[in-house]
């Protein structure tokens, strides 16, 4: 089997990868994942791509062996289940998510979420606390529609501003230490794994403040 991958979307922290699986000239399937890097979110999709190729593979043999089986039975008509006919259509799903994907992203840039905004309304409608736990398409439309519907920012002004103020504490206390955006990038990158403080939540950054007061008393007293 041949694995195009497709890059649908990427930002600083999140990547969207298509793969379609081919054998010889035959399109046999195609998966759509989300990442933190473009090879997680590659790794995601090959994973799913494989799985369902798997699947519809077992199906095709046991539907093969069934038929075999009937092939020997004398021959009866049946007319089919409509009903169970329309459900199975109905938990069909499409290949590709990246519209979907997309309108989410629109949607929370919309609404001005941070991060963390996005993780506590995921938190109260479907339990989860990452969008990537969301594997189902039908969860995906239901967020979507949920966002949709959405007016408000889900944090109290209280708690941006208090994340401002933060914020422009921090700075002052990197002026006092005479630090440039690259030393203070580094720093960032090293204690809490990230390239700025738009990517911390409150807490990661009272705590960002608290280090480096800690380290600006460590210069005073020398």
């Amino acid at each position: 089997m041949r694995i195009e991958s497709k890059l649908c979307h990427v930002s600083d922290n999140k990547a969207v990868v298509q793969v379609i699986g081919w054998l010889n000239d035959e399109k046999i399937g195609s998966a759509l994942a989300e990442g933190t890097s473009v090879e997680i979110a590659e790794d995601k999709a090959i994973s799913r791509l494989n799985k369902r190729i798997s699947t519809f593979t077992n199906n095709l043999q046991t539907k093969k062996s069934n038929n075999e089986e009937k092939s020997n039975k004398p021959l009866k008509v049946k007319i089919p289940n409509s009903e169970k006919i329309e459900k199975n259509n109905q938990n069909l799903e499409p290949n590709d998510w990246s519209s979907e994907l997309t309108a989410i992203d629109l949607e929370i840039e919309r609404l001005k979420w941070s991060r963390d905004d996005e993780i506590n309304f995921l938190k109260t409608t479907f339990g989860y606390n990452n969008r990537n736990k969301i594997t189902t398409y039908n969860d995906i439309v239901k967020y979507l529609s949920l966002l949709k519907k959405t007016n408000r920012k889900s944090h109290s002004t209280d708690s941006s501003s208090n994340i401002y103020s933060l914020i422009e504490e921090s700075e002052s206390i990197l002026i006092d230490l005479s630090w440039d955006h690259i030393q203070g990038r580094e720093y960032l990158q090293k204690e809490f794994n990230v390239s700025s403080r738009k990517e911390l939540n409150e807490e990661q950054l009272i705590s960002f403040v608290e280090k480096l007061k800690t380290i600006r008393n460590q210069y005073s007293s020398n």
